[in-house]
């Protein structure tokens, strides 16, 4: 089986899910699974208005389709860990920095940090985690964006692989995260927007 290094080089594309939601179930499924089908290699369950069962039984059925087409499944929060021990690694928060230990954590699983300054990014330097996401580049709803420079000279104080996420489209932006150091683009509306009609 090919090493987590190994499996991570060959990707550029990570894909966030939106929230759930149950009565548009049926949609949701259907695009994670054209999503992989296109060859999105590491997809990530990310829907904060769940309870913690709720994200278990859905991510089960996210994972299943993962294995299908040999992707990389991420959960979100190591809250979620304890019901969602067969995932392939796990998206740790800001909060999850400042609080997790690792010390005896099972190095199979693949450890992604979320990152928006200097500080957040030592972290992960010093938990050596696999991959870093630095958010956002570009404005989002809630954030303003840091720029091509900031992330520029954010991904200088990595010792990790670092994808760029926020407001990005990947055929649009490849090629500047690239250049500005970067391995990929992460993003969640752009690639579930490009499958909008059931298969």
């Amino acid at each position: 089986m090919p090493t987590i290094e190994r499996r991570l080089q060959q990707v550029d594309k990570y894909f966030i899910t939106p929230n759930y939601i149950e009565s548009e179930s049926i949609d949701y499924f259907i695009k994670i699974e054209n999503i992989l089908e296109a060859g999105i290699k590491i997809i990530q369950f990310r829907s904060k208005n769940l309870n913690i069962e709720d994200y278990s039984r859905v991510s089960k059925k996210i994972y299943c389709l993962c294995r299908k087409y040999d992707s990389i499944f991420i959960i979100n929060d190591f809250k979620n860990f304890n019901l969602n021990k067969y995932c392939d690694g796990i998206q740790l928060t800001s909060k999850n920095l400042k609080n997790i230990n690792l010390v005896n954590f099972n190095k199979k699983y693949i450890l992604i940090g979320s990152c928006h300054n200097v500080q957040e990014i030592e972290m992960c330097n010093n938990l050596q985690l696999n991959l870093i996401l630095i958010s956002p580049v570009f404005d989002t709803n809630s954030k303003k964006g840091i720029g091509w420079l900031k992330f520029k000279e954010l991904v200088k104080k990595s010792d990790i692989p670092a994808f760029a996420l926020g407001g990005l489209s990947y055929t649009e932006h490849i090629e500047n995260v690239k250049f500005n150091g970067g391995v990929g683009v992460a993003a969640s509306s752009y690639f579930y927007n490009l499958f909008n009609t059931r298969k």
